[in-house]
């Protein structure tokens, strides 16, 4: 499923990053990339960026960069 879609208060492994390099790239950057686990904190309204959190901090990205983030939930 992609992060878009998840729902917020649960833990989630990364499993893939789709795009270009340039999204690749700045997820990278951030510490998001597969294998990794993050917990989707937030949702903003009306199409609003996302907050994750990720080794105890927390990252915010927007819509179009969380729709490229395929994840998994961890039970």
């Amino acid at each position: 499923m992609k992060l878009v879609d998840a729902e917020t208060e649960k833990v989630y492994r990364v499993v893939a990053i789709e795009g270009g390099c340039h999204s690749k790239d700045r997820l990278i950057k951030l510490g998001i990339l597969p294998g990794v686990e993050i917990e989707l904190k937030r949702k903003a309204p009306l199409r609003g960026p996302f907050m994750v959190s990720l080794n105890g901090s927390d990252i915010v990205v927007g819509r179009g960069i969380a729709a490229k983030i395929e994840v998994e939930e961890l039970v």
